[in-house]
């Protein structure tokens, strides 16, 4: 599933938020006041504010699960929080909508805490799964290593990010946990693209996932074997192969603009047996924006 708030990730590492209730615990998150105890005085200041507030929203196409043969169109409005604070972050350019927290950051190398979401599936509404459980919101936590190949801030960068995330599932009544997943990923961005000063960034890379994950997404048991939907016990192994493309431009300093595309390859998947598995091919195709009216004075180091 997804992983970024942009794109919500249902075919790829889990990332957008869908219920209000996941919605206010970022919130509550990004307002928490989290600082460095040993903060250094003398670290020069980024120029922009420590905290920004304000709306947004996103609205896109995507695929119920990864190689599921069928997307879903969401739109979803969520109150916007941006803190760039010297461990906790929320909400900026460089962790692209998520929560998380970076212990670790030198010209090299970064290490941080990842938080991420994905939108649910309704069986009802989904051919193949008609008749079974309903997939529920998934949330992913975990650790996360940068390495910086190219380091040009204000230009271009060009990361290895080494993901690897732990995925739970909740209808907000129960919490199930769901396995593992693993995405290592080349990453590029490049800013002031042309005279209508866009930023442009792309990234690709394998997931892997493990059995209990793989069952979620692709196994059948008996009880729900149908003439048309045999059963089936999912292995662990490779899930696919993501490659994302986005582009934002800033309007001013408040106003922020996202289109992007997210195409999931999934020949070769370890459970492409799965009656469940329906193409090898996914696309999703999405769009965000961020206004934010409020800012901080103090800025970000």
């Amino acid at each position: 599933m997804s992983v970024e708030l942009v794109a919500m990730k249902h075919s790829s590492a889990l990332v957008s938020m869908h219920r209000s209730v996941a919605v206010l615990a970022l919130v509550m998150l990004g307002i928490l006041p989290v600082h460095a105890e040993n903060q250094d005085l003398e670290t020069p200041r980024s120029g922009k504010p420590l905290w920004e507030a304000g709306i947004g929203g996103f609205a896109g196409t995507l695929p119920d699960y990864p190689a599921a043969g069928q997307n879903t169109f969401r739109a979803l409005p969520v109150p916007i929080i941006i803190y760039r604070g010297d461990i906790l972050r929320v909400g900026t350019e460089d962790n692209r909508g998520a929560v998380s927290g970076r212990f670790i950051d030198t010209d090299r190398y970064e290490f941080d805490v990842t938080l991420s979401g994905a939108f649910p599936v309704d069986s009802d509404n989904n051919k193949a799964r008609r008749g079974m459980p309903d997939l529920d919101f998934l949330f992913g936590i975990g650790p996360q290593l940068i390495i910086k190949l190219i380091n040009e801030p204000g230009e271009r960068k060009l990361n290895l990010n080494l993901q690897a995330r732990a995925i739970y599932s909740t209808d907000f009544s129960s919490l199930d946990h769901r396995g593992f997943v693993f995405n290592p990923r080349l990453k590029y961005s490049l800013e002031h693209v042309s005279n209508q000063d866009l930023k442009i960034s792309a990234s690709i890379g394998p997931l892997f996932g493990t059995e209990r994950l793989m069952d979620y997404f692709y196994t059948v048991k008996p009880k729900y074997a149908t003439p048309s939907r045999r059963s089936y016990d999912a292995d662990a192994g490779y899930l696919g192969t993501n490659i994302t493309f986005g582009m934002s431009k800033r309007f001013d300093k408040s106003i922020r603009l996202i289109v992007g595309t997210r195409l999931g390859i999934h020949s070769g998947a370890t459970n492409d047996g799965s009656p469940l598995f329906k193409d090898e091919l996914t696309a999703s195709v999405f769009t965000a924006f961020a206004w934010t009216f409020f800012q901080s004075e103090e800025r970000a180091r």
